[in-house]
């Protein structure tokens, strides 16, 4: 019982970490994964999908942010936001190229239908989670003519998700734990924006669930700072390192 008291009381007055969404998701699919990514600092290559996404991210910040109005403006910040890696041939290239395009061009036609003005993109944040430091980047912030505020992420895949996925997700949480801290409310939605659907999918949470959601963060960071990292071989057909990991049982 006073070593358990001691540990706990040695836990409360150690130093904390730097914690993101992105962390806790690569330690959740697998504590190896997160020590081969953050802690011996081998990256996961550039794929076509991983391309697609930071193009399409960069070409609506830059789009915005010049507060540019017509479909050319808008595509051609695409061509010259364009990261041309990780494809393996030009067919594949233009294929991804051309699935982007369609993306934007449904983008750009709903837009018009848009009362909202854009705040801020790209948001980068920085808060207090316990002793911990929670860190990341929102795609936009959103201002209703009411006053109130959503917050957005772009989605670049092809999965679009159900509602009931959307109302549980951590991301969504840990965006509107940062917003609340930063501005001081919370945000009236929260919103999930599939872009090769053009299909937006709204949602809010609940002090309960962001308490959970704190919780389940702070849960992640403390097994990392104890080195807390077996591995999870139930991810392994799905994990970008399993052609080379000691652990993969595929």
């Amino acid at each position: 019982m006073f070593k358990k008291l001691v540990a706990r009381i040695s836990e409360l007055f150690a130093p904390g970490m730097d914690i993101s969404y992105s962390r806790v998701n690569t330690y959740e699919f697998c504590p190896v994964k997160y020590r081969t990514v953050y802690c011996d600092k081998k990256y996961v290559p550039a794929t076509p999908a991983i391309s697609l996404g930071q193009t399409i991210h960069k070409t609506l910040e830059q789009y915005h942010q010049r507060k540019e109005t017509t479909l050319d403006q808008l595509i051609e910040s695409y061509d010259v936001c364009w990261v041309n890696e990780g494809f393996t041939s030009p067919q594949q290239t233009l294929e991804f190229y051309e699935k982007g395009r369609k993306m934007l061009e449904r983008y750009f036609a709903s837009s018009f239908a848009s009362v909202v003005e854009i705040v801020s993109l790209e948001k980068h944040f920085v808060c207090k989670l316990g002793r911990h430091k929670l860190m990341g980047i929102i795609d936009r912030i959103d201002k209703y003519p009411d006053g109130t505020y959503a917050v957005i992420d772009y989605k670049t895949h092809s999965e679009l998700w159900d509602q009931a996925k959307v109302d549980a997700d951590l991301q969504l949480s840990v965006y509107a734990i940062a917003f609340q801290a930063v501005f001081g409310f919370m945000p009236r939605e929260l919103v999930y924006y599939f872009l090769a659907h053009d299909v937006k999918l709204f949602t809010k949470r609940t002090p309960e669930q962001l308490a959970a959601a704190k919780e389940r963060v702070i849960g992640v960071a403390r097994k990392i700072i104890h080195k807390e990292f077996a591995p999870n071989t139930a991810n392994c057909h799905r994990c970008d390192f399993k052609k080379s990991c000691q652990f993969s049982i595929v």
